[in-house]
């Protein structure tokens, strides 16, 4: 890969820029060059990628033949990765700041969500949906267990709380706790939760019980229609 900036160069360098570029494209790095010669507001790198000519200027990369950008992937989920941390260095907030903090990291960043969620807890142990979701990230990370803490102070700080009667379930499921799953899906479904009425259907139905099993799968028919 050929890598030159042409900021600061004279029209006379151009011309030995030109002999190291590819053939049949000296025009284009010509005309770049001396667009940018007098130019010195930023400078602008012009690279030789295979067959391709390419432009930057620090912040974008673009063809200069199709005028099209091209994004740099890897540049940018570096910059994904490290953005979390700055803010994190900086932020400061009450539990809702950090609660809301969380919910805008989650797909982005989860390790940063939960770190949130956390703080937001330090901050007001009895904020129930930063249990919640705190508790579905450390299921989705593989700790079962660790999340039906979450789930059972949510409860216990909003006894209807449909998520969290929901995912208790479904935490129980993946730990192999059938008949408490089937407690938390009923009260999720008396809290108004659809798909707590399907997961009923598919434990009734491996219990043996088909008759109650169709009737959670009719009314969870009905609710989604």
């Amino acid at each position: 890969m050929l890598g030159v900036d042409v900021f600061g160069l004279r029209r006379e360098h151009v011309v030995v820029l030109l002999l190291l570029l590819p053939r049949g494209r000296p025009w284009l790095i010509w005309n770049l060059a001396i667009r940018r010669v007098d130019d010195a507001a930023r400078a602008v790198h012009i690279r030789a990628e295979g067959d391709r000519i390419i432009v930057g200027d620090g912040e974008a990369r673009w063809s200069p033949e199709s005028g099209q950008v091209l994004f740099d992937f890897g540049a940018r989920e570096l910059a994904r990765k490290v953005a979390p941390l700055q803010l994190r260095s900086h932020f400061q907030g009450g539990a809702g700041d950090w609660y809301e903090r969380g919910c805008d990291l989650e797909q982005s960043a989860p390790d940063e969500a939960r770190d949130a969620y956390r703080r937001s807890l330090e901050l007001d142990p009895d904020h129930a949906d930063a249990h919640v979701n705190l508790g579905r990230l450390l299921h989705e990370a593989g700790d079962a267990r660790a999340a039906t803490e979450h789930y059972r102070k949510a409860i216990e700080l909003s006894p209807g709380h449909a998520t969290a009667l929901f995912d208790l379930g479904v935490a129980l499921e993946d730990l192999r706790m059938p008949d408490e799953a089937v407690l938390a899906y009923r009260l999720a479904a008396e809290a108004g939760c659809a798909d707590a009425h399907y997961n009923l259907a598919h434990l009734y139905e491996g219990r043996g019980e088909p008759a109650a099993a169709l009737r959670h799968l009719r009314t969870y028919r009905k609710l989604v229609q």
